[in-house]
């Protein structure tokens, strides 16, 4: 085979070429906005009673945890089968259940609002049984920790038929075939 027949074969060749469409970075900024936003919204929606602390000691984690039952069960229920793939990690705007590598926009995004969804309804559903302090604060967690995940992916949602995302510590990158 001559080199020009290489080149052009080596240009037509789809399986493992992905194209960079869409970079955003975690910046220092941000991740600092986003840490002051969730302070302003706990200022301003309980007037800070710094007497009562253990609702936000307890919120985050507790939030956290249902979210990754609830993602594993969604797995569970849709694919039948364990998260392969999929790991649990700790960051700023992506923290949980996320996928190692390259994962379809259209599933991240699918977890993405069922997490939505149904976390906001089960913390409504509890209402009746909760005291008022508790609710707010798992609705504030809920939303804070959801608020950039919804947000990146509303960015990218131009490619949420045929993208591949890639969500790293310092960004998230979407690519296609």
């Amino acid at each position: 085979m001559s080199t020009k027949q290489e080149a052009n074969l080596s240009k037509q060749s789809t399986i493992y070429s992905y194209t960079l469409v869409k970079r955003i970075y975690h910046s220092l900024y941000k991740k600092i906005l986003y840490f002051l936003l969730l302070l302003l919204a706990l200022a301003v929606l309980l007037k800070f009673d710094p007497t009562n602390w253990l609702p936000i000691l307890v919120s985050y984690p507790l939030v956290l945890v249902f979210q990754t039952l609830l993602v594993r069960t969604y797995f569970q229920f849709t694919i039948g089968m364990a998260m392969r793939g999929w790991s649990y990690r700790w960051g700023v705007f992506w923290c949980g259940s996320l996928p190692d590598g390259n994962a379809s926009v259209r599933l991240v995004t699918k977890i993405q609002l069922h997490l939505f969804w149904i976390g906001l309804s089960i913390i409504l559903l509890l209402y009746p049984w909760i005291p008022a302090s508790w609710l707010i604060h798992l609705l504030i967690f809920h939303i804070w920790m959801l608020m950039p995940r919804l947000w990146l992916l509303f960015r990218l949602r131009p490619y949420r038929k045929a993208g591949l995302m890639k969500i790293t510590e310092k960004e998230t990158s979407c690519y296609l075939q």
